[in-house]
This record gives structure tokens, C-alpha cells and sequence, in this order.
């Protein structure tokens, strides 16, 4: 059966992952991780898309994409990694998939998202305890933001956030803890920081239980806001948790991204 297509997002900037079967390392070597960059200059040149911000590990990368809609960045990573696998399975001397399915991705809905998705990905190898400071960290983008230059030798830091009043030192000096972000832990864990999550504002706002959320408009666009921007779950698991319709999970997000917007458009 053909796998169904992905539905278009309007939205501007996208957070990948994607991550080795079974997750085996498949980036063991530097001739590999720059193998895997190449193939990624070689396909955004001419396109409408920039890498914003990358970081490969030795099981995973993570890119921060700029695109006008997902089936750009569907078909950018369906042909680099298809092109790696074979590259890898060769060099190698190996058979079979090389990536756990396609690869996962979801959509920066806020300006502070947008920031702390830039420090998350840059601070991995921090959080992986390979180096102390993401300075120190060979493949990722942070020296390109550090030193100004261009990303992949493509996009220009500087123009990147002009338009959006960012400044970048506040991306270099955002420090993200390691439960802010979720990309590849195991299902059990995730529920259980769900849990952890829910009742921790339960307790903050002094409620008894989850209903009383789902009662009150602003308190769960507060919850959902904390889910979605402090912790990174994807829409579809926090409505499936909270046992609410997605839609209305998409619309209250979309209202707190209209609401940084206009905040931002005061400066």
C-alpha cells in the first residue's frame, strides 16, 4: 500500500529529525557526516528552502528548514537520504534500510519556539555529554552563528533573522534543559513527562483535575502553550493526551503564535 501523502503546512519553519534504524549509529565517521552535508548543499541550491540551523550525531541529525510548505522538505529528505543509504550501505559493505521511517517533523509555531529549537539543536551534543559547550562541537551550525558566516556555505546568519527582529546573540546565549526537548526518547518516557507535565500545572493553579482545564479556555491554552513550546510534543500527542480535538488544539496554537507576533511588531 503507498504511504499517504503528508497534508500541506502553512507555516514557515520546520523542525527534522531523523534518526538510524534501530537506532544504529550511521554517521560513524567525519568522510560520512560530510557525505550526508554534501548531498544536503547540492539538493537546497536553486530550491526554495534554507537550512536554518543542523546537528549531526553518530545515530540522528536534527535540521531546522525553512520552507513555504512540508512537501518541499518531503521531498528534499525522501532524495538526500534515499542518496545516503545507498552511499552508506556501499561504503560499508552492508544491506537494507539505513533510517528509521521518513523522518519526523513539526512545525515552529512562535518566535520563542523558533530560539529555543536553534539552542536545543546546537546544545545535543552538551546534553549527549560528548562536549561541555556546543562551541566545542565540530557538526553543527553554532560556529556559523558564533563567527557570522554562512550555514552550509549558503544562507547568510545576519539575513536570516533581519526580518524577524532576532538577534542572534540571543540564540548563542539560550541555554535549553534537556527535558525541554523530545525527539527520539521511548514512548513509555514521553507519557510519563506528559503526566509529569499536567500535574505540575494542576498543582500550580490549584485544580483538581483535568476537566477543569478543558473548562477554561485560558488555562488550557496555557497548558497546551506549555506542552507545545517548553517540552516540544507534537499537536497530535497532546490532543490524544488531554482528550481534546486536534483542531482545536491547532487553533489555540495558532492564536499564541498571532499573539508573539504582535508583540514583536510593537518594538
Amino acid at each position: 500500500m503507498p504511504r499517504e501523502a503528508r497534508k500541506e503546512l502553512y507555516f514557515e519553519f520546520f523542525h527534522v529529525i531523523v534518526q538510524g534504524i534501530n537506532k544504529e549509529y550511521i554517521f560513524n565517521k567525519n568522510s560520512e557526516i560530510n557525505t550526508y552535508l554534501k548531498y544536503f548543499k547540492e539538493k537546497i541550491k536553486g530550491e526554495k528552502l534554507q537550512i536554518i540551523a543542523y546537528c549531526i550525531m553518530n545515530n540522528h541529525a536534527h535540521f531546522l528548514i525553512r520552507a513555504e510548505n512540508i512537501m518541499e522538505i518531503s521531498k528534499l529528505m525522501s532524495q538526500v537520504n534515499t542518496r545516503y543509504a545507498k552511499f552508506y550501505n556501499r561504503t560499508n559493505n552492508r544491506c537494507g534500510y539505513v533510517f528509521r521511517n521518513r523522518y519526523k517533523s513539526e512545525p515552529i509555531l512562535t518566535y520563542s519556539h523558533l530560539i529555543s529549537c536553534i539552542a536545543y539543536i546546537h546544545n545535543n551534543p552538551v546534553k549527549a555529554k560528548i562536549c561541555d559547550k556546543a562551541e566545542d562541537y565540530r557538526h553543527s551550525s553554532y560556529r556559523d552563528y558564533r563567527d557570522n558566516k554562512k550555514i552550509m556555505g549558503i544562507s547568510e546568519v545576519s539575513n536570516i533573522f533581519e526580518h524577524y527582529n532576532i538577534n542572534i546573540k540571543d540564540i548563542l546565549e539560550k541555554r535549553c534543559q534537556a527535558h525541554k526537548f523530545i525527539d527520539c526518547i521511548e514512548v513509555e518516557d514521553k507519557e510519563n513527562i506528559k503526566q509529569e507535565v499536567l500535574e505540575e500545572f494542576l498543582r500550580d493553579n490549584n485544580l483538581r483535575n483535568i476537566e477543569e482545564i478543558k473548562n477554561n479556555k485560558y488555562l488550557l491554552k496555557e497548558l497546551l502553550t506549555i506542552m507545545y513550546i517548553d517540552h516540544n510534543f507534537m499537536q497530535k500527542e497532546i490532543a490524544e493526551f488531554l482528550g481534546i480535538n486536534r483542531l482545536k488544539v491547532h487553533r489555540l496554537l495558532n492564536n499564541v503564535n498571532d499573539f508573539e507576533k504582535s508583540k514583536l511588531n510593537e518594538h
